[in-house]
């Protein structure tokens, strides 16, 4: 051993009071001898002699020494005089390692020096600890380092919420400073960031002066059944921790885990709360974005989803996941078995509460108060945000928290209660309707929406052969992608069967009108329905195509009969062509009849002449004809045009529009409603109003009819004046929407289109909110159909149950949302209707009645 008496350190060993240095440097060495490890200073020198002194007096090991360290006649012996010494080098140890993690703190004026100083004494600290296991007192070294980590963490853990903390800064009026320690506002994630940093640094920290090995094994094992015996006795030696932090922090007999369990319980525990980071001031943003800056809400849901990474979120999770992992059992064996909330339980219950809200406030946006055009546009933005949020939910599932099943049973439970009006007091007892039917709308606005389509096939940059591979493998892509989104919504929906109503009604539609862009799409999308509900869900649905393909097998054999056909009767009708669909009525909704409507004489002749041919095939079936579906091309002749035009409207418009064939009436001065009503015969005065509507109030090129209003000067006029109605209706005057009993209708001779083929749309092609609520009315009937029919079967099984039994089995059987009041009521009309009766004497048991 060699000593350079002239670099010899300079430093002096201090020992300030139990809670550790009173500041400035701990130990200090020459830093000319830090770059040669073969030459040791003056403290290397002396903490050598002290550890072979001892190691020659057996009585003044640490261990002796620090179970009599309050005995002062032991102190006052000549083979104890290191006593003090001894103690002092413990404390010392301790805090000379510990002050490493002040290398973090920037906010330090002396951090820099400090870090330097301490990368020249880190092998004279090394060189303490060995001298602290070679005299078999490292469970004392390591029970001083895990007291003065717990104050040192506990201490900035109390810094750190003073600036993140919101009851705090509520509380002190945003004064950050409130316990002594200034410094600016801080962020959730910064603080995460800084808890990972530590733990980062206390694993580099551990493996240098505690690594695992025998001896450390040895100690901790010491410690740990210290702190147990002394927690079974209610007692403990060292009343400036409790026993569970040293539990934690050497119950698994790993030096790597004394740092870390300590970081983890006295600086990221306390602020796992709802007034620290799980507080949405705090959540939210880093739940909304991955860096947690954004302002967050359904805007970047909707448009940054796909490209986040979710780090702090991430970051939160796997701290939590350390927290939950480490936390060991009590040490107390009586309390091993009491049950709490974890830290992920904590994180899970906070991540359910940021999903309902942000769902909610989605579901919301169609219900604002505003005009209904307003509503509408907001109604359509509901399922596309849904969605997005939906995959929004699940990136944060998969990427932040690594697919843990028990945060995926939570985003379920969220998009439930999302979507079935569970999160909301305003849609409370919805069951999911009002999702059902924006859904089914949804569906089908997709489905007739040709530029989606077009948009998908757009999507390759290819030409020729290929390109047009790429086109239609694109969308074909993109339509399984999109049912696979919706079908992802529908399997939390609980109203199935007011999907089902919406979208067979719409479905109807699409096929009636050739609305459907693609008959392998709908089949496809029907197929996982099918999959998804049974086969009797989309029975109805299967027959609607299985009847459109029959009608043209049928129209096929009619066209053949036609052509070939010599009678004299059906040879002098007017060639004309015509479709005709056969429909079962088991399959396709309800729609209005007209019994009384007046065909021209052509529509009659079509019409015989095609019920001959189906009856003369199909003998005993009757035909049913449904004038409200019907459609026409009518060809119209105006002064303005050179050519004529082709009008697409349905049977009722085309009625309505050769009423005007020769003349404006007998009197030249229009019809009124009620005259167009005697002349078609539709006895629905709200659908003629509807028509009339569409044919002179509709978008500019479809007014092949001019209103004029009962008040208007064209009213004044006598027959017998040469001055155009048409012209004077071209006046500017304000019409009115509404068609009065006295308004008039005339010929628009000024029309002019640059289309050759006009299809005018009727009102009624449109949802009402008189069919609307049709609709929720016909499933709200046959949901009671179904719970009687639960009822019975139930009943026909039991033949007697209780009422309690009864009402458990039939909520269990039921597809839908049902109340007990509802059930309950069906049981009273079953009584009454004889199917059931209560037992006398028990009124709460029932008798099936065969």
């Amino acid at each position: 051993m060699k000593c350079d008496n002239e670099s010899a350190g300079d430093g002096v060993a201090t020992t300030g009071d139990d809670d550790g240095p009173p500041g400035g440097k701990v130990i200090e060495r020459s830093a000319s001898l830090g770059s040669n490890p073969r030459v040791w200073g003056l403290w290397d020198v002396g903490i050598a002699c002290l550890r072979r002194h001892m190691l020659r007096c057996p009585s003044s090991h640490i261990a002796s020494v620090r179970n009599n360290e309050m005995n002062t006649k032991i102190i006052k012996e000549e083979g104890n005089r290191y006593i003090p010494v001894l103690l002092a080098m413990l404390k010392t140890t301790a805090y000379a390692i510990l002050s490493e993690f002040d290398e973090e703190n920037s906010s330090s004026s002396t951090a820099g020096s400090s870090a330097a100083v301490m990368g020249d004494s880190r092998p004279l600290v090394r060189n303490c600890v060995r001298s602290c296991i070679d005299l078999a007192g490292l469970s004392f070294l390591l029970e001083e380092v895990i007291i003065a980590a717990a104050v040192r963490f506990d201490r900035e853990g109390a810094w750190w919420g003073n600036l993140i903390n919101i009851e705090d800064v509520n509380s002190t009026g945003g004064n950050a400073g409130s316990s002594g320690i200034t410094g600016t506002r801080r962020t959730a994630p910064e603080f995460l960031l800084h808890v990972e940093n530590r733990l980062k640094q206390s694993s580099n920290l551990t493996s240098y002066y505690l690594p695992s090995n025998a001896a450390t094994v040895s100690a901790l094992r010491q410690l740990a059944s210290g702190v147990a015996k002394a927690s079974k006795s209610k007692s403990t030696t060292n009343p400036a921790v409790s026993p569970s932090l040293v539990w934690a922090a050497t119950s698994n007999y790993n030096t790597r885990r004394i740092f870390p369990s300590i970081i983890e319980t006295q600086l990221l525990a306390p602020h796992l709360s709802t007034s620290g980071i799980l507080h949405p001031h705090h959540l939210y943003p880093m739940l909304d974005d991955e860096n947690g800056s954004g302002t967050g809400g359904l805007a970047e849901l909707r448009t940054q989803s796909g490209q986040k990474t979710f780090d702090n979120a991430k970051r939160l999770y796997t701290l939590c996941w350390r927290l939950t992992a480490s936390s060991p059992s009590s040490p107390d064996p009586n309390n091993s078995t009491q049950s709490h909330k974890t830290a992920l339980d904590h994180l899970r219950i906070a991540f359910g509460e940021y999903g309902r809200l942000r769902g909610t406030e989605i579901i919301k946006r169609g219900s604002v108060s505003g005009s209904k055009a307003i509503n509408k546009e907001m109604e359509k933005k509901i399922i596309p945000d849904l969605l997005a949020f939906k995959f929004h939910l699940q990136s944060l599932h998969t990427l932040a928290f690594r697919s843990d099943e028990a945060f995926g049973a939570m985003l379920r439970s969220i998009l439930e209660d999302v979507l079935n009006g569970a999160s909301s007091k305003e849609f409370d007892g919805d069951g999911g309707r009002r999702i059902a039917e924006l859904l089914a709308k949804h569906v089908d606005a997709r489905f007739k929406d040709a530029k989606a389509q077009i948009t998908a096939s757009q999507l390759p940059a290819a030409t020729g052969a290929s390109g047009s591979a790429a086109a239609a493998a694109a969308v074909i892509d993109s339509n399984e992608a999109f049912q696979n989104e919706v079908m992802s919504l529908f399997r939390h929906v609980h109203s199935k069967d007011v999907f089902e109503a919406f979208f067979k009604r719409d479905l109807a539609k699409r096929l009636l009108t050739g609305r459907s862009v693609s008959s392998d799409v709908e089949r496809s999308f029907l197929s996982k329905l099918k999959a998804e509900c049974g086969t009797g869900y989309t029975s109805k649905m299967e027959g609607m195509f299985k009847d459109m393909e029959l009608s043209r097998d049928i129209m096929s054999s009619y066209s053949a009969y036609s052509s070939g056909a010599t009678n004299a009767s059906i040879d002098s009708i007017k060639p004309m062509d015509v479709d005709v669909q056969v429909l079962t009525t088991g399959y396709w909704p309800v729609y209005p009849k007209y019994p009384n409507i007046i065909l021209t004489p052509e529509i009659l002749a079509q019409k015989s002449k095609f019920e001959n041919y189906y009856n003369n095939k199909y003998q005993g079936r009757r035909i049913t004809w449904q004038y409200s579906l019907g459609n026409c091309v009518v060809k119209a002749m105006f002064p303005r045009q050179s050519t004529h035009k082709e009008l697409i409207v349905n049977l009722c418009q085309s009625l309505v529009l050769l009423c005007f064939r020769y003349d404006d009436g007998q009197d030249g001065m229009g019809l009124t409603i009620d005259e167009v009503m005697k002349k078609t015969g539709i006895d629905d005065r709200d659908e003629t109003e509807r028509v009339l509507q569409s044919l002179s109030l509709g978008r500019d090129g479809t007014r092949v009819l001019t209103k004029v209003d009962f008040d208007s000067p064209i009213n004044s006029l006598s027959p017998g004046k040469s001055e155009s109605p048409s012209a004077r209706a071209m006046e500017k005057q304000k019409t009115r929407k509404n068609v009065g009993p006295h308004d008039r209708f005339f010929f628009n001779a000024s029309f002019t289109s640059n289309q050759r083929r006009i299809r005018i749309t009727n009102i009624t092609m449109k949802e009402t909110a008189e069919e609307r609520t049709k609709t929720h009315e016909a499933v709200s009937k046959d949901r009671l159909y179904l719970i009687d029919a639960a009822v019975v079967r139930i009943m026909k099984a039991r033949k007697t149950i209780d009422h309690r039994g009864l009402m458990g089995e039939v909520m269990t059987q039921l597809k839908f949302p049902a109340s007990s009041t509802d059930v309950k009521k069906r049981v009273e009309s079953l009584i009454e209707r004889e199917y059931m009766e209560r037992v006398e004497g028990d009124r709460s048991r029932y008798n099936y009645l065969a």
